[in-house]
């Protein structure tokens, strides 16, 4: 096919916009000369700017609507919430944003690969500029690893070559039309890149601040992939290599019961990103997160009840993760009170739960124990509350899954870990209240969503579709709901 070279003008435009980043003779073609530039596009564009795909928490277990808030200002993500099968516009007929995960993922791939292909005639020293095509690797992992669990099957050994996964890209010149790598093509990149960014951010011999990732948060990510893949061994083997790192510690909220849990000092924060500001407001005590907040300031969805009913006896998460607003629970973990640096965090809490659930599965019960055991005793008031955590077999595993549930609740892992999980597979239903402008209840609409329902692929977004006529469209239903009119 044949192939165009795409200029980069955002990562130019970013470059222009920052004070002292080109000298002034620079500035007509900007360019990025130094390893300087190259790391504070990496550090912009894939640590600050950027947002993970929260929004696969309307979907999850986790979240119910409010039944009182007014249909209109609900249907903003009802469509979402519903799991409907076009995501094109809202319940109310407008543009919806809530599959944007395509475009910004590809757009990072697009800046990795850039810094890939020039960073080696950057002025700079040489651990530096591993340093920086560790960031690369590692992002280009990350964002493919948000695709190809977000818009293609669960990795299944049996099928994961055949099965369509995402469009792989390698540069930064771009073909007409491309199809779909399989999923085991996607796999394999992703684990070779976080292979390639462990091997760069250790020649670099660099430690910088939690805003970037390090060897450590690469080792994280790539336990989690092998967990996706059941591959226990390697899952085993790279979330003990973090916690070796790390000596092991977590933070205990028994200690640390005021504060922010996300904080220079939390020893278990590997990495942290995002920026929160278009996520949570102000932070205050009524703040909400404003994907939960209408207009006018009411909470239109929250912490769902079956969530909530899962927290341990004396679990300080409980209040720690989520608060109370005008009668609704919400999430807490993109405010001010929760976090000092970005919305989302790599911590080595994970390591223990992915090697727990690994062990779990290699029938090693008693290591799969002390593992969660660790966990759980540095979350909760009191271990003699919590009661018999089971040490073997099925409950064992049952009780992993649900502290994955709990401490990474409105990360946007539970999603993930509904679509992948046998074991506990789940019918999952979402209420939706039908409630007039003068706040008079209408009527109720039940939603349903079964295990292995073809709605927990994302479709490629419509925009897509318009630009390449050859690229494979998922296979969505429509959603109805059972109806009970009031």
């Amino acid at each position: 096919m044949k192939k165009v070279f795409l200029f980069i003008s955002l990562c130019f435009a970013l470059l222009s916009s920052c004070s002292d980043f080109l000298k002034e003779e620079d500035k007509d073609k900007v360019i990025p000369r130094t390893v300087d530039h190259f790391l504070q596009i990496m550090h912009r564009e894939a640590f600050i700017t950027n947002k993970m795909n929260y929004l696969t928490e309307f979907m999850t277990d986790d979240i119910e609507e409010r039944a009182r808030t007014s249909s209109k200002d609900k249907n903003v993500y009802k469509n979402l919430y519903t799991w409907q099968r076009n995501l094109e516009l809202d319940a109310n007929g407008d543009n919806a944003n809530v599959n944007v995960s395509w475009e910004l993922a590809y757009r990072l791939i697009l800046i990795c690969n850039y810094v890939m292909e020039n960073i080696d005639d950057a002025i700079g020293e040489e651990n530096e500029k591993d340093f920086v095509r560790g960031e690369a690797y590692f992002v280009r992992a990350r964002s493919y690893f948000e695709l190809v669990n977000l818009y293609a099957k669960h990795y299944d050994v049996e099928t994961a070559a055949t099965e369509p996964g995402v469009p792989r890209h390698l540069g930064t010149g771009v073909e007409d039309t491309y199809t779909r790598s399989s999923v085991a093509v996607i796999y394999d990149l992703i684990e070779a890149d976080l292979k390639e960014a462990i091997r760069q951010f250790s020649n670099s011999g660099l430690k910088k601040s939690l805003w970037h990732p390090n060897a450590e948060t690469a080792m994280l990510l790539l336990s989690r992939m092998y967990l996706y893949k059941s591959d226990w061994d390697n899952c085993i083997d790279y979330a003990t290599r973090v916690i070796d790192a790390n000596g092991g510690r977590l933070w205990n909220l028994k200690e640390h019961r005021e504060g922010t849990f996300v904080n220079t000092t939390n020893p278990e924060i590997l990495h942290t990103y995002g920026d929160r500001s278009s996520l949570c407001g102000d932070g205050g005590e009524t703040a909400v997160p404003s994907i939960y907040e209408s207009s006018t300031g009411a909470v239109t969805y929250g912490v769902s009840t079956d969530l909530l009913r899962t927290f341990l006896t004396g679990d300080l998460r409980a209040g720690k993760y989520m608060k109370v607003v005008s009668g609704t629970s919400v999430p807490t973990k993109w405010l001010n009170a929760f976090t000092d640096m970005g919305a989302f965090t790599y911590r080595v809490s994970e390591a223990y739960l992915n090697r727990a659930e690994a062990y779990a599965f290699k029938n090693m019960d008693a290591e799969a124990y002390a593992d969660v055991v660790k966990v759980v005793e540095n979350r909760v008031e009191d271990m003699a509350s919590v009661g018999n955590i089971a040490e073997s077999g099925v409950e064992l595993k049952r009780f992993i899954f649900d502290e994955r549930r709990r401490e990474f609740c409105f990360e946007g892992q539970r999603w993930y870990d509904l679509k992948r999980t046998k074991l506990f597979a789940k019918q999952i239903n979402h209420k939706f209240t039908e409630v007039n402008n003068t706040g008079t209840t209408m009527g109720t609409e039940i939603y349903m969503l079964a295990p292995n329902d073809p709605n927990y692929i994302y479709p490629i977004p419509q925009n897509e579709l318009n630009v390449n006529n050859v690229i494979q469209q998922n296979e969505r239903v429509d959603k109805l709901p059972i109806k009970e009119d009031y």
